[in-house]
């Protein structure tokens, strides 16, 4: 009986707190559609006067990490796209994710360089309070990040500013993309390489095509 009680007490905080992560999101982005999936590591955040019109999520989107946007940066996840746990998008300049890609757990994305190259503005910033503007990514350099459809990024990989990945690629587990991938390739590496190209005429579908 204790367990029956327990069990349940514990469901049910669980599900108080996903109404909180749930209503917390939307507040602080704009969801397109329905049948948006969050989990209670999902985090939208908005710095240096990003609005909700920023992070746009659109029907069937699954995002289970954390999303953040500085000075009105431009993150779109479309849809059936996919963050995994653990995995941030930070975002001070655009960030765009295809539909029915799949983004594992623990990527990092980032479309910036978090700080200035200047040692000077650098020395300047470690003297600014904690959370101040000087330190937040308005001042870096930055480039988009365009992922295509049907991308799968693996686990721990890390995209940096300026890359496109093209439809169908796939980014190996801990790979570091510093330059575009071509479509229906697979890199790997740190930096990464390419080291397979036309995935789709050299392998064969397992499953039937879905109808949409």
């Amino acid at each position: 009986m204790l367990k029956k009680i327990y069990s349940y007490v514990r469901n049910l905080r669980k599900n108080l707190k996903m109404i909180f992560v749930r209503k917390e999101i939307a507040r602080n982005c704009t969801l397109e559609g329905a049948s948006h999936g969050f989990r209670l590591g999902s985090r939208v955040r908005l710095n240096c006067g990003s609005t909700p019109d920023d992070v746009v999520l659109h029907a069937h989107s699954e995002m289970f990490g954390t999303i953040e946007s500085y000075n009105h940066g431009k993150v779109v996840m479309h849809e059936w796209s996919k963050i995994g746990p653990d995995s941030v998008i930070s975002c001070a300049n655009h960030i765009e994710i295809g539909r029915d890609t799949a983004i594992a757990f623990g990527v990092t994305i980032i479309d910036h360089n978090n700080h200035p190259t200047n040692p000077a503005d650098r020395r300047y910033m470690r003297h600014t309070p904690h959370r101040s503007e000087e330190r937040s990514p308005k001042y870096a350099a930055s480039a988009p990040i365009i992922i295509g459809e049907n991308v799968l990024l693996g686990s721990g990989s890390r995209i940096c500013k300026g890359v496109t990945i093209g439809d169908n690629a796939i980014v190996a587990a801990n790979t570091v993309v510093t330059h575009d991938v071509p479509a229906n390739a697979i890199a790997a590496g740190n930096p990464a390489r390419i080291v397979k190209e036309h995935i789709d005429e050299t392998t064969t579908p397992i499953f039937p095509l879905k109808k949409d």
